[in-house]
């Protein structure tokens, strides 16, 4: 058996590995540790925890910013002396301390990109801030002392914000947007549109819970969802809505079908550039209806869009609720859109 199969394999059982099953009295001492020590002790305790529950190595490391050997080491250390080896051990000497000039740099490294410190990486982790110590300012810390220092410091292991790169002239788009409106007559009616897919169980969002305990919430076998269409009226408030399969031309026209028939004399009708909206089969319908007028909000600008607001509100009070079927969530959405009243649908949408 070769060596790269052999590594391959031992690598493949260490990331099964996990701990005895701890007794009563030791499961209470780590729950403690956890929720009462500070630092080092509580991550370990916790990383034996998580470990119990059945999460792979490989996904605790990534939740502490350890390395996996790091989780094995305190997996076995508890194997063998139970929640007290999860204590740092007396060793010779005092271990290196991070003092105000060390956080200061930190600190300043936490601001900047790791490449532009020659590091091949897109964030800073403790063993990454730890080597750059070493290396730069010539202080020998252990990425645990790195991680003590970043708690002082008030810093937290959490994950970062997304941000889309903004188009380079979307502010002249969205002034090009501004203008059309106050271009446009009174007579006109200014619809703006947009989409959104509803769930019959959505992504679960944060709640209350006690400390240390994460309530249970049934999930069914299989996620159906469909698309709700919509549009608001921002000069009178009026709603407009229909449901659908999914996002797709043939349903975009006949959605369009309805606001026709809905509305009366001239429309302008802002949406984004989604393909439902821009395809040959959308553009050659509204051709045919000489009183729609069509304008394109600029790309990756949700918050252009006041409907966004309303899908929002939609979510929070409808949708975030466990319905047992695609009916009654859209029964749901039905409700919700009948009792708005067009002074809230302008005040949700930040109109009014």
């Amino acid at each position: 058996m070769s060596r790269i199969v052999l590594f391959t394999m031992v690598l493949v059982g260490m990331s099964h590995r996990t701990i005895r099953e701890p007794t009563d009295a030791e499961h209470a001492e780590l729950k403690r540790m956890k929720r009462e020590e500070i630092g080092r002790v509580a991550i370990r305790a916790h990383i034996v925890l998580l470990s119990h529950r059945g999460h792979s190595a490989q996904e605790i490391a990534e939740l502490h910013d350890v390395t996996d050997p790091m989780v094995y080491k305190w997996i076995g250390r508890f194997d063998e002396e139970g929640p007290a080896g999860l204590y740092d051990r007396d060793r010779e000497g005092r271990p290196p301390k991070i003092d105000e000039e060390a956080e200061a740099e930190i600190e300043k490294l936490l601001e900047s990109d790791p490449t532009e410190h020659g590091e091949n990486a897109s964030r800073w982790t403790a063993p990454r801030i730890a080597e750059h110590l070493r290396n730069k300012q010539g202080i020998d810390v252990h990425p645990d002392t790195v991680r003590d220092a970043l708690k002082r410091l008030e810093y937290s292991w959490t994950r970062p914000r997304r941000q889309l790169p903004s188009p380079a002239n979307r502010e002249e788009k969205m002034a090009q947007v501004r203008r059309r409106i106050d271009e446009t007559s009174e007579e006109t009616t200014i619809l703006f549109a947009d989409e959104t897919e509803l769930k019959r169980f959505p992504p679960l969002r944060r709640m209350w819970q006690p400390v240390g305990q994460q309530r249970p919430v049934r999930v069914p076998d299989a996620n159906d969802d469909f698309a709700l269409y919509g549009a608001l009226d921002i000069g009178s408030g009026q709603t407009f809505t229909r449901a659908f399969e999914k996002e797709r031309s043939d349903y975009t026209i006949q959605f369009l079908e309805l606001l026709k028939a809905r509305t009366t004399g001239n429309v302008l009708l802002i949406w984004d550039r989604a393909p439902w909206h821009t395809s040959g089969q959308v553009e050659a319908f509204l051709q045919k209806t000489s009183r729609f007028e069509t304008h394109l909000l600029p790309p990756r600008s949700p918050q252009a869009n006041p409907v966004e607001d309303l899908w929002r509100e939609l979510k929070e009070q409808v949708a975030a609720c466990l319905e047992r079927s695609l009916g009654a969530l859209l029964a749901s959405c039905r409700r919700y859109f009948n009792r708005l009243t067009r002074e809230q649908a302008l005040a949700t949408a930040g109109l009014g």
